[in-house]
């Protein structure tokens, strides 16, 4: 059986580094947290409340006073605070991260056993699975800042990744992973005392120390695990963690050390002699594990805010619970419990209270399922067991477990193991207990949400339904709003849209059978009616920047997407989804600060496109374009504007051609319903092109224009309108979508029309007077030639007049 691992630790205004340093731990291996807060100001105590709520950390009160109680005191509640039902627990700060390594240390930047799910757990337990060992020093690498003078994007473990040489004598100093229960107490923050057995190194061997000196080994030793300290990130950094957790302690321990000896401290830490990614390889799954946490920045607190009153909390705290009596966040109607399910277990939300994340709610849940923790064989089945979420029409979520085995976490002395005193042969046997837990963020505040287990069986998946939630709307949280998700080297991401593509990108979304049957329904109705208008039909979906640029990405990309699912299901003549091709193209496909393809991107699908179409072959098509000419420009996009400040990068901009010199007509509407036509008597082809896109559908218009003599664009991504298809009589139909919106399938019955008049009719003076530049009306004679009289006097009076 594998040990169960906490983490202990004193934190003073460690708000900022909190979620990142809890879902490290958690990716590792780590199962509890033991804290104590000598004095947060900055929201940390909030949190870390928040966070005690979910089961994942004992709060501990620092015996021997109030606020700023001294660190000797603070390990002395950890110690007696520390669950019984944890195995072993490391001593570590909020800048240290404990990371497992291969048997030579981190002699490889990604070592081959660094993302094993109970690597570190099952290392640990062959240390102690001597009865002897009592604790394990394990020494420090410390980590400079990278030269960064400044905070930057990402996680610390992504932003630095230089370290000082082995040999660095402060790598010496170890921190320590103990058995609480024979632990008397702390000579430092580094040494526990103890009542019986033995210290080691990360070899097993016994600890010796630098000149009897505790805290302090006389070789450093990586071996297995070891210790990243990042004691100084970036200057910025650096700065402010010295005014904000200023101390008065007498512990001469390392933030004491940098709260007193400034600008000394900084240069003799700050040692980037070699570039390390070891902790590298686990943002990914870093990032995956702060989705069922609680957002931090929630609790913050601004720098230098006055303290509240002691009446001020007072009378917070009644009207909160006056609130919650009044209103109920939530409602749930539990199904009967079906065999193989023997429990079923919701901690959080509760009708009285939700958790809110960053862009939904926080469920928190434990599920039994009997029969399958028998064997040793049984072990991937159980790993198997997922909670499926539904909440709007053929979508479902699918979410993996956190956590298997015990009671709820966090709970008092449970699972009955014992490791260490007695026989530890087992702790591989597979023997595993029948539990398993969920810790996830739905990412909507407000809907009803059909829960299930979903348990595999011989046939495939069985889905039992567990529970019905509803999730009242409350007019006092902020409404999700899209944002940008920052990712490695600035690349930009889209967040928190109505299409989830944060979680279509994690591979948790899928579509059901009913919903795919729609795609091919879609498909099917288009064929014929190309048949019918004696016109090609192809139907081309821009593949989300996420997956095109996954290496990028902060968060790990998912097997399937609904985007596959759907072109899967369609036939390879009617759909062009050019992945691929947009791969090898690298970073010149997508716009570091937008979520669309560049001009350079849609240059290739297009020449794909008259490709699967017939019309050129493709070493033609691309000769059309060869002379194009491009120059570098700066970029706002339409994520670099969700951001403030606002983000700009550079980018390749067509500069020999444009397009809007052949635009014959614009009716000026944001988005859906707008309807644009060009002429070009110099183009390739003599032939209509018809395209009802979407976004991306406007990066292709540079060169869809030089190939059709007439390109007719309405913006309705993908949805047809038959009537329209039939008057305008194109040669050519191409229906665009993006990947994110396949979550539903286009519709073959829209109308044009009345999404025309449905705009107008909302339309503020602002708006239009914003769009009024966009707008070129063309003449009844125009008009009746291209068949789109119908849809222009649809318009209101005036509309192209100032």
């Amino acid at each position: 059986m594998l040990p169960r691992l906490g983490v202990a630790a004193v934190i003073k205004n460690e708000l900022d580094a909190l979620q990142e340093w809890v879902a490290f731990h958690l990716a590792v291996g780590v199962e509890h947290f033991v804290i104590a807060d000598t004095g947060s100001s900055d929201g940390s105590y909030a949190y870390l409340r928040e966070l005690s709520r979910l089961g994942l950390v004992t709060l501990v009160h620092p015996y021997g006073g109030d606020d700023g109680a001294s660190e000797p005191f603070a390990y002395r509640s950890l110690l007696a605070a520390c669950p019984t039902y944890l195995d072993i627990v490391a001593f570590i700060d909020a800048d240290e991260f404990l990371l497992p390594l291969d048997e030579e240390g981190d002699s490889q930047d990604t070592p081959d056993n660094t993302l094993s799910e109970n690597g570190l757990r099952a290392w640990l337990g062959k240390i102690f699975s001597d009865p002897d060992v009592s604790a394990l020093a394990l020494n420090s690498a410390c980590f400079g800042s990278s030269g960064e003078r400044f905070r930057g994007d990402g996680l610390v473990i992504e932003r630095f990744t230089q370290r000082s040489y082995s040999k660095f004598r402060y790598n010496r100093l170890y921190k320590s992973v103990v058995r609480p229960s024979r632990v008397s107490h702390f000579e430092n923050e580094r040494h526990a005392v103890l009542t019986a057995g033995r210290y080691v190194n990360s070899k097993g061997a016994p600890l010796q120390l630098a000149k009897e000196q505790p805290g302090v080994s006389r070789r450093v030793c990586w071996q297995g695990a070891r210790i990243n300290h990042y004691a100084v990130k970036s200057v910025e950094e650096f700065v402010l963690g010295q005014v904000l957790r200023r101390t008065d302690g007498t512990w001469n321990g390392t933030s004491t050390l940098a709260a007193t000896h400034g600008e000394a401290y900084f240069s003799r830490f700050d040692r980037n002699g070699r570039e390390c990614n070891a902790a590298l390889v686990w943002a990914g799954r870093v990032h995956q594990q702060s989705l069922s946490l609680p957002s931090s920045s929630a609790f913050a607190i601004p720098f230098n805010a006055p303290r509240q009153s002691r009446w001020r909390k007072t009378l917070a705290s009644s009207l909160s619970w006056w609130r919650r009596v009044r209103y109920t966040p939530m409602r749930a109607q539990t199904a009967p419990l079906a065999s193989p399910i023997t429990a079923w277990q919701r901690t959080w939300p509760q009708p009285s209270r939700v958790i809110l994340t960053q862009r939904g709610v926080l469920l928190q849940a434990s599920l039994s399922v009997e029969g399958l923790s028998v064997a040793k064989e049984k072990k991937k089945e159980k790993k198997s067991i997922k909670l499926a979420c539904t909440w709007q029409a053929g979508v479902e979520y699918v979410f993996p477990a956190n956590h298997f085995g015990g009671d709820d976490v966090g709970g008092d002395d449970v699972g009955g193991n014992d490791f260490g005193d007695n026989d530890f042969a087992d702790h591989d046997s597979g023997c595993l207990d029948d539990t398993v837990h969920f810790r996830i963020e739905l990412p909507i505040r407000s809907g009803n949400v059909k829960l299930s287990a979903v348990l595999p069986t011989e046939a495939g998946e069985q889905r039992i339904p567990l529970e019905r939630l509803t999730l009242m709307p409350d007019a006092s949280v902020q409404e999700l709003r899209a944002s940008a998700l920052i990712g490695k080297q600035g690349w930009l991401f889209l967040d928190q849209d109505t299409n989830a593509s944060l979680y279509q990108h994690l591979g948790y979304m899928s579509l059901g059978q009913k919903a795919i049957a729609q795609w091919v329904a879609y498909a099917e109705q288009l064929v014929s009616l190309s048949h019918q208008v004696n016109a090609k039909v192809l139907m081309v979906v821009a593949p989300s920047k996420e997956r095109v640029m996954s290496h990028y990405h902060p968060y790990p990309m998912g097997e399937v997407s609904p985007a596959d699912q759907v072109v899967a299901a369609l036939p390879d003549d009617f759909c062009l989804y050019p992945e691929t091709l947009l791969k090898q193209m690298g970073d010149d496909a997508y716009h570091v600060t937008d979520t669309h393809w560049t001009q350079q991107g849609a240059m290739h699908v297009t020449c794909e496109v008259a490709r699967r179409l017939g019309l050129a072959t493709l070493e033609e098509a691309e000769h059309w374009f060869a002379e194009d000419q491009y120059k570098v420009v700066r970029l706002r996009g339409d994520l670099g504007n969700k951001l403030n400040p606002v983000r700009m990068a550079a980018t390749q901009r067509l500069s020999s051609f444009d397009h809007r010199q052949l635009k014959r007509y614009d009716n000026g509407l944001a988005n859906f319903g707008r309807v644009i036509v060009w002429e070009n008597s110099d183009a390739v082809l003599d032939q209509c092109c018809l395209v009802m896109g979407a976004s991306s559908s406007y990066m292709m218009f540079p060169f869809l224009v030089r190939i059709f003599r007439r390109v007719i664009f309405v913006h309705s991504a993908g949805n047809v309108d038959v009537s329209l298809v039939h008057a305008v009589a194109a040669q050519v139909v191409l229906v665009q979508t993006n990947a994110r919106f396949m979550v539903e399938a286009p519709q073959v019955t829209w109308s044009l029309q009345d999404t025309i008049l449905d705009k107008t009719e909302g339309v503020s003076m602002e708006e239009h007077t914003a769009a009024f530049a966009e707008r070129m009306p063309a003449s009844q004679a125009k008009l009746a030639g291209w068949g789109m009289e119908k849809w222009n006097d649809c318009l209101p009076a005036g509309w192209f007049s100032a």
